[in-house]
């Protein structure tokens, strides 16, 4: 295990963090539309990474598949919306009620099997529900996607409109931030650290007692009902969904924001999210063929810092790999 970061380096990251989270508060009337906007896609981004980190940083589970459950996010909120003309609240119900029951029908399976063949079958899924997709292009629209309108949300008597992107804003913030708290808490308590225990010793975790099969499971419903969050809140704030967003490449983004910024730390993932899609945004302005330089960078970075961003501000850049690949 790596060793604690030093009082003070440990202090100020903290602060940096409230400063963060204080400009997140204050994001809207700081920013122009173009960056509020971009803001708010980062946030919905990081949430998606940090899902991947449950099952990789906590777990050691290398997965893929993550893009199913976001893409049936996105699907469940545009469907119930358009199909059964419902509202915004049963439409977010009916994107996590899909995501985790997904997420315990596809983990029921990969979790019987471990290294090379768990990512396999979470790709091979995640292909799957591709294909369905753009099969059924009269339910979905395929690859033109499905475009609907987001009737206004009632809170108490308050009926707040989507389209006013301040509220649009606040409401992808909150529900980030809470589901932060939900994965911090479940990873502070009993589950999470059996989580670890399976990642950095399996056989030792099967040895104490503890069934390691039902853990990942658990590890895995968690990954994809947040995963499928993500989802439901991109369908609200582009009020569109796609086949693409099933496809296991968008999942890829997620394990390199994950890694890039620091597995294993809940943290990380949204600093990874932040940094990298910033650059991408930025290099893709100046130079048309931008992939190969995003590509050397990321590159780089895990050479230069195995942990990540993050562990090289804790003082771990140089020891071993992320946290989630032992």
């Amino acid at each position: 295990m790596a060793r604690p970061a030093p009082g003070g380096r440990l202090r100020a990251i903290q602060i940096a963090g409230g400063v963060v989270l204080l400009f997140l508060c204050a994001a809207p009337y700081l920013l122009g539309t173009y960056f509020r906007v971009f803001v708010t896609e980062m946030l919905i981004w990081g949430l998606f990474a940090m899902a991947f980190d449950i099952i990789y940083g906590y777990t050691g589970m290398l997965s893929f598949g993550q893009s199913t459950f976001f893409g049936a996010g996105a699907y469940a909120v545009g469907l119930t919306l358009v199909h059964a003309g419902s509202g915004v609240w049963l439409a977010l119900g009916a994107a996590l009620l899909v995501s985790l029951v997904l997420a315990a029908v596809i983990g029921y399976f990969a979790v019987k099997v471990s290294g090379h063949y768990f990512v396999i079958i979470t790709v091979v899924f995640s292909l799957v529900f591709f294909r369905l997709t753009l099969q059924y292009k009269a339910v979905t629209g395929g690859d033109d996607g499905l475009s609907f309108q987001i009737p206004a949300l009632n809170v108490g008597p308050l009926a707040l409109s989507f389209y006013n992107p301040v509220v649009n804003y606040y409401f992808v913030f909150a529900v980030v931030l809470l589901s932060f708290l939900v994965c911090f808490l479940v990873m502070q308590s009993p589950w999470g650290r059996i989580f670890v225990s399976i990642r950095e010793n399996e056989h030792r975790a099967r040895l104490i007692g503890y069934n390691v099969e039902r853990y990942k499971l658990l590890a895995f419903m968690l990954s994809g009902l947040f995963a499928g969050v993500a989802g439901a809140l991109y369908a609200l704030t582009f009020r569109y969904s796609n086949a693409a967003l099933l496809h296991w490449t968008v999942s890829g983004q997620g394990v390199l924001w994950a890694i890039v910024g620091g597995a294993g730390t809940l943290v990380g993932p949204f600093l990874g999210t932040g940094l990298m899609v910033s650059f991408t945004d930025y290099i893709g302005f100046w130079f048309e063929n931008y992939q190969i330089l995003v590509g050397a960078v990321i590159i780089l970075m895990v050479i230069v810092a195995p942990r990540g961003i993050l562990g090289v501000l804790m003082g771990e850049g140089g020891k071993g790999g992320t946290s989630g690949g032992r």
